[in-house]
């Protein structure tokens, strides 16, 4: 007998759940440039672990998925969830399904929240 390989959980990176979708004008909204503390941006801003990043945008794409910007959402700053820019800037970004949609002409593109400027 063969047991099909149990499915894996979507792996994103989020503040919680937090939809992308502007559901009134049906667009996928993505930051338009990192903010300044950015995990893509160099220099380990968030301090994470050796080879996390790279893990978490692996498991990511495996699962056609994407990582939200962690200075959106409801429980970081007063604008909803957006694709991170640093994600989507990424060269295998294609992979991503929301990133796939919003290319046909879903795209809604959101500003970093004030305070928070590129560096």
């Amino acid at each position: 007998m063969f047991l099909p390989e149990p499915a894996r959980p979507r792996r994103t990176v989020t503040t919680g759940t937090a939809p992308l979708t502007d559901t009134a004008a049906g667009r996928i909204r993505v930051m338009s440039d990192r903010c300044a503390t950015c995990d893509f941006r160099p220099g380990n801003r968030g301090n994470l672990a050796p080879g996390q990043l790279a893990a978490l945008v692996r498991d990511c794409l495996a699962d056609e998925g994407h990582i939200v910007c962690h200075e959106s959402g409801p429980d970081r700053s007063t604008q909803p969830s957006a694709v991170c820019a640093g994600f989507a800037a990424h060269p295998d970004a294609d992979r991503s399904l929301a990133l796939r949609i919003a290319a046909l002409g879903h795209l809604q593109w959101q500003d970093p929240p004030s305070g928070c400027e590129p560096a």
